[in-house]
């Protein structure tokens, strides 16, 4: 009987070891925080999104999370990660735990770098529900990721935000609210401003940049005219 996704998922974390394709050990890399593993599995389970999208696997802990929420929630959800690297860097690993968790079948990678990736998906999906970004870390990127996901996403979905701390993905956040229709959720991270001196923690403090994941719920399809623009 394979392991649920939760279950692997703590266990990796417990002993911060994963094994790849062939079945070497690794260790444990680039990798979310379990606090926000777990927030992201809570949310996926009590949304019990259809259809699910994450830009960045790695070594699969968001793509567990994911899946356990689905298998929580909706045993017929389906998630598709985007990672070019998938099979090369990471070694297959994040493919090889969907396996070994029995949910293959519930899981598609796009081995494709995010800006080739996501327009064709537009093409191809009607809608999805959800949407976790955890890409390339620059401004521009997360941007373009969070373009392309508004553009699926239906009213009411969700999208969440890892390294919100980040100045770049704090910047594109900004857009988000002041370019399109989202209402930030809860999802029982308190924020964090820690920082390696107490005057970053100060900066991120005053400028509120949250080193914890990040959430909101899409209001509406909505875009502005031609020539707007807002400060952000």
């Amino acid at each position: 009987m394979s392991i649920s996704p939760v279950e692997l998922m703590r266990e990796i974390y417990e002993t911060r070891t994963v094994s790849d394709a062939s079945g070497v050990s690794l260790p444990l890399e680039s990798e979310m925080r379990l606090p926000l593993a777990e927030a992201l599995y809570r949310v996926v389970s009590d949304h019990t999104p259809n259809l699910a999208l994450e830009v960045g696997m790695a070594h699969g802990m968001s793509t567990l999370a994911i899946l356990g929420g689905l298998h929580a929630g909706n045993a017929g959800g389906m998630l598709i990660s985007v990672d070019p690297h998938q099979s090369t860097a990471y070694r297959d690993v994040g493919r090889t735990n969907v396996r070994l968790c029995g949910m293959s079948a519930q899981h598609r990678v796009v081995e494709q770098l995010d800006y080739l990736a996501l327009p064709s998906l537009l093409q191809e999906l009607s809608s999805i529900d959800f949407a976790y970004v955890d890409g390339w870390h620059t401004f521009d990127y997360v941007l373009l990721d969070f373009f392309y996901v508004d553009k699926m996403l239906r009213p009411g979905g969700i999208v969440g935000f890892n390294d919100c701390g980040y100045p770049a993905v704090h910047k594109a956040l900004a857009f988000l609210k002041t370019h399109r229709k989202y209402a930030e959720i809860d999802v029982g991270l308190k924020p964090d401003y820690n920082a390696s001196n107490v005057l970053k923690a100060t900066v991120r403090r005053v400028l509120r940049r949250n080193n914890n994941d990040r959430y909101f719920r899409k209001l509406e399809d909505w875009e502005p005219t031609w020539n707007f623009y807002s400060y952000f």
